[in-house]
């Protein structure tokens, strides 16, 4: 079944909407965590495979005709290559691997060079789109497999040295899901497999990658939530001793003045901030009384106002 009479197939519609959600989730976990770099190259893959799925999904149509169909046929690989050009960056920056590096920087020299080469140039001079596609799938099949060896003897290198097997298993896992989503619409399309088979296929193991991304973006958020919580907790500890310290400090400074015990209520309170009609009610004395106490502490501590004593017994 296709969308609207068109060779858009409904279960590719379906997931590019599914798809198109996805991005918005991560475009809102990206805002929120800008320092998250894995988050933006991830949002750039959904992105790349959105649009694959939209020029795969209805380009070429004869029915479609304000695009011409070289263009059409242009189109409708096109994207597919940018895509699969894209995940040799996104394997370099996201696994960090540095045997990968060249391949993240030039890697999509192997599969762009071909696309202009056979699908600019010479598609248009002979007009033989079956030419073009027959050789047009060398050198990006040929790139895929170095891409591949490279990737896979990157990742066991790194994480078996680090000793590291929670990380190797779960590296291992995203890159099995990935490489096969990277490559399929070039493979597919040099094996000759129909268009929405290839596109199905890609799509339901970039929705394996996703879940796999996801479930990782939800554990490094809790690791960086527990952190925060240790971190509050600690800050709380030191706040605490500081304030016992504090105090410890102000009752010496007031038996070293030989403040009575009401004194030191008074001189309490005036640190706090609160005034001495507040003061008096609060120790169910006059508002005189407490500015006789007061003026008995002035003179015990050699202070003239109350920012003088509040220095004075807590320095």
């Amino acid at each position: 079944m296709t969308l609207f009479n068109t060779n858009m197939p409904l279960i590719i519609f379906f997931i590019i909407i599914i798809e198109v959600a996805l991005l918005f989730q991560q475009w809102i976990g990206y805002l929120t965590r800008k320092h998250e770099q894995k988050r933006l190259y991830h949002l750039y893959l959904v992105l790349l495979l959105i649009l694959y799925n939209i020029f795969e999904g209805f380009f070429p149509d004869q029915r479609i005709t304000f695009v011409p169909e070289k263009w059409q046929n242009f189109l409708g690989y096109a994207f597919g290559y940018i895509f699969c050009a894209y995940c040799p960056f996104y394997f370099y920056k996201t696994m960090g691997l540095k045997s990968l590096r060249f391949h993240g920087r030039y890697g999509f020299l192997f599969i762009i060079i071909p696309l202009i080469v056979f699908y600019g140039i010479l598609y248009p001079i002979n007009n033989d789109i079956s030419f073009t596609r027959k050789y047009v799938y060398i050198i990006p099949v040929l790139y895929a497999i170095t891409l591949f060896s490279a990737a896979l003897k990157g990742i066991y290198k790194k994480y078996n040295l680090q000793q590291n097997e929670a990380q190797l298993v779960e590296r291992l896992c995203i890159f099995f899901a990935v490489f096969p989503v990277s490559i399929t619409p070039i493979f597919g399309a040099w094996l000759g497999i129909d268009k929405w088979i290839i596109t199905f296929g890609c799509n339901i193991g970039f929705l394996a990658v996703n879940m796999i991304l996801m479930r990782q973006f939800v554990r490094q958020s809790k690791s960086e939530q527990d952190r925060l919580a240790e971190m509050r907790r600690e800050i709380e500890s030191i706040n605490t001793a500081a304030k016992k310290d504090i105090a410890a400090v102000f009752i010496e400074k007031c038996n070293f003045y030989n403040l009575t015990t009401r004194e030191i209520e008074i001189a309490k309170l005036i640190a706090e901030g609160i005034k001495y009609k507040d003061i008096a009610e609060k120790l169910f004395i006059s508002e005189r009384t407490v500015a006789k106490h007061v003026q008995n502490i002035f003179l015990k501590t050699a202070v003239e106002n109350k920012t003088m004593l509040i220095k004075a017994l807590k320095e």
